[in-house]
């Protein structure tokens, strides 16, 4: 028998994943001896670049395009490359699928998906009707056909209510200007019409299924632990809940579904259960089903194929931790992916290593920034660089979230220790630090959240006292980078977007009428939204006030390339290592997932620049668009590595290892990365036994090797 070729949509695995990277996952696990084609719609799709997990790529047309581009370009594939089964995993693709079934038996490849009916019957607008037909409970869903019938309905909703886009994406809103801007921003996105529902308090739960003519075959319940602020579920454990298998069940019989299916579920304080949403394809989370014992991937490709399906449900106790993973290669290698056939091992051939010699002692270093979501924090990634220096220190991560994902990845740290939330005053965190650094032996600590780093400062001394050395930039230094004073060093040489402090309510009103729109609004610490109506203005301005405080900052939009330029300075304020990042794959929210090395001079400068006018020590990164007649401008001055600096490891510029020598006061050569190099993240669900997040939240430390 020859080899099962399977092929997968769905790879833009960055903060709002797509299925297709943990469909892969679960595929390995059931038979290794499956071959995975990567079926993408671009060359951005970050979880098309998993190396080790997929065989062969193929371009697919957008869902866009429609049913028949889609299906030429499949007669295309099939007709230099075998495939035998498909399975989507993004909404807006599954009803051209659907279309295609059979053409797709004709080209001889198998599928296992729902009817057009049964797909119509779930969609978010329909969802009260089939809650009637099936005696389920739904939330009372408003659908808005226009902008016009958003404004009207503006004025009549009780707040707080969540705002669904027609296909995906949410967004919690709490006046009617906030329903109208969150509205607009939806349809703008995704179209008409959008839905409103009453905010229901309680605790998710989300249930996926594989069915097969109305009969639900193997089952997993997840119960969110935590979400992002789009709803998506960053971590979760499995559970023993038949109350609402029995509800899919229901379902699925009702609907006489095929396929995949995930329905999401809140459990109300009064006892009451409301079905929320109904999603054509398995959950992005479908991984952790696959560990606690429920491949519902691979049985979907068993009843695409015509086998037997034996019904399983996922044991109770698996615990979802969504954190990142990060490779890097020598050039882009999905570049070469053009015209209509597939082509394999594109990825093994252009792996740029990360493994660097060791030079210095080993000793043990701690990391600060545990928090690898949806807006990470450079925790997890600095220690990556570190954990590939050959021998690699010991590491020690130090958290005060026990949700944190990154505490949850294994073979990454030795072991991970819980603080309280950082803070000089009352609450315990100095103390803590210096007495958990001491127990653990730590002779370096690299902080990695904003927040953190001027506290370390403060304590550098105290810390140095216990053996604990670190890099840090001098206060002076950290108040002059913070953004309410960063427009200060265009008199240093720099050029920094027009730039309006905003103290209080009156004052984002003139900068609403006195600067061009688009501008960005920003918090003191972190987030940064761009506004285009006075309205949008004061929404997100309330957001921002309400995370951070005053003051705000309202800055010119700058329009050209972006680029992330990450260095560390010595103690005399000399940059030892430069590595500059052309951003190409980014976030909604503007992070950077993916990007190339490049040498450019003038980037290079600044940093050195920059660390001399500002007499500064240690880690920063500076954002910076280029604008096309204008030049580079400086938007944005971090004091401590960015969440990308995994690039710089494997372009051979290990800064982070730079950091490390040059707090224990040990000297560095100058670090040169390769050009070229490009570097992508990935959403990665790691799964842990749920005893180690209690571990973690009673005894305070955990040991690093996760199970």
């Amino acid at each position: 028998m020859g080899e099962t070729w399977i092929g997968v949509t769905g790879f833009y695995a960055t903060d709002n994943p797509h299925p297709g990277l943990a469909v892969v996952r679960a595929l390995r696990q059931a038979d290794p001896s499956w071959r995975i084609l990567a079926l993408t719609w671009d060359r951005f799709s970050t979880g098309a670049y998993a190396e080790g997990l997929i065989d062969a790529h193929a371009l697919i047309p957008y869902p866009a395009a429609g049913p028949r581009p889609l299906l030429k370009r499949l007669e295309s594939v099939v007709a230099t490359h075998p495939l035998d089964v498909v399975i989507p995993t993004v909404d807006a693709e599954l009803p051209h699928w659907g279309v295609l079934r059979t053409a797709l038996r004709r080209l001889g490849v198998g599928t296992c998906l729902p009817t057009m009916a049964a797909l119509r019957a779930r969609e978010k607008r329909h969802l009260p009707a089939l809650g009637r037909r099936t005696a389920m409970a739904v939330p009372d869903t408003l659908v808005l056909s226009s902008e016009v019938a958003v404004a009207k309905a503006a004025g009549t909703r009780k707040y707080p209510q969540i705002v669904k886009g027609t296909l995906v994406d949410s967004t919690v809103v709490h006046t009617a200007e906030d329903f109208r801007v969150a509205s607009w921003q939806l349809a703008e996105q995704w179209g008409y019409p959008v839905l409103a529902q009453p905010l229901i308090a309680g605790e998710e739960y989300d249930v996926a299924g594989v069915a097969r003519r109305g009969e639900l075959l193997e089952v997993a319940v997840m119960k969110k632990l935590a979400v992002t602020n789009k709803g998506t579920a960053w971590a979760g454990v499995t559970v023993e809940e038949p109350h609402f298998v029995a509800l899919l069940r229901r379902l699925v019989a009702a609907l006489r579904w095929d396929g995949g299916i995930e329905a999401e579920f809140i459990a109300a304080a009064d006892g009451s259960v409301y079905c929320f949403e109904i999603n054509p394809r398995l959950p992005s989370w479908i991984a952790l089903a696959c560990e606690a014992g429920a491949n519902l991937p691979a049985a979907l490709v068993r009843l695409a194929l015509g086998e037997e399906v034996e019904p399983a449900v996922a044991q109770p106790g698996r615990l979802l931790a969504r954190a990142l993973v990060e490779h890097t290669f020598a050039g882009n290698p999905l570049a070469e992916l053009t015209g209509c056939s597939a082509r394999r091992n594109l990825l093994s051939s252009a792996i740029a290593s990360a493994v660097t010699p060791m030079a210095g002692r080993t000793g043990t270093v701690a990391i600060t920034g545990l928090n690898a979501a949806d807006n990470p924090s450079a925790g997890l990634t600095v220690a990556r660089c570190l954990r590939a220096l050959s021998p690699a220190p010991r590491l020690v991560g130090l958290t005060h979230e026990v949700l944190a994902t990154g505490a949850y990845v294994d073979r990454v740290w030795d072991e991970v220790r819980l603080l309280p939330f950082p803070s000089r005053e009352d609450g315990g965190y100095p103390e803590a630090l210096i007495a958990q650094c001491r127990e653990a032996g730590v002779d370096c600590l690299l902080p990695t959240i904003d927040i953190e780093v001027p506290i370390v400062t403060w304590l550098a001394d105290r810390l140095a006292a216990a053996g604990v050395a670190t890099l840090v930039p001098p206060a002076a230094a950290l108040a002059a980078a913070a953004k309410p004073r960063l427009p200060a060093i265009v008199a240093r040489g720099f050029r920094v977007p027009r730039t309006r402090l905003i103290a209080n309510w009156a004052e984002l009103e003139t900068a609403i009428h006195e600067l061009p729109r688009p501008f960005v609004l920003k918090g003191p610490v972190a987030d940064a939204k761009p506004v285009r109506t006075a309205e949008e203005a004061h929404v997100v301005g309330r957001r921002l006030v309400a995370s951070w405080g005053y003051p705000l900052l309202a800055q010119e939009w700058i329009a050209g390339d972006e680029y992330g330029v990450a260095a560390v300075a010595d103690r005399t304020h000399r940059v030892v290592g430069t590595v500059v990042v052309h951003k190409e794959i980014r976030s909604a929210n503007g992070n950077t997932w993916g990007g190339s090395t490049v040498v450019d001079r003038t980037l290079e400068k600044l940093a050195a620049t920059f660390a001399e006018a500002l007499d500064w020590i240690g880690p920063f990164e500076l954002e910076v668009i280029r604008h096309p007649r204008r030049g580079p401008f400086v938007i944005e001055a971090n004091p401590r590595f960015p969440a990308w600096v995994y690039l710089s490891a494997g372009a051979g510029a290990n800064l982070p290892w730079a950091a490390v020598r040059l707090a224990r006061g040990e000297r560095v050569s100058a670090l040169r990365p390769r050009p070229g190099t490009f570097y992508v993240r990935q959403a990665w669900d790691a799964t842990a036994s749920v005893e180690r997040m209690g571990a973690l939240s009673v005894e305070g430390r955990v040991d690093g090797h996760v199970i």
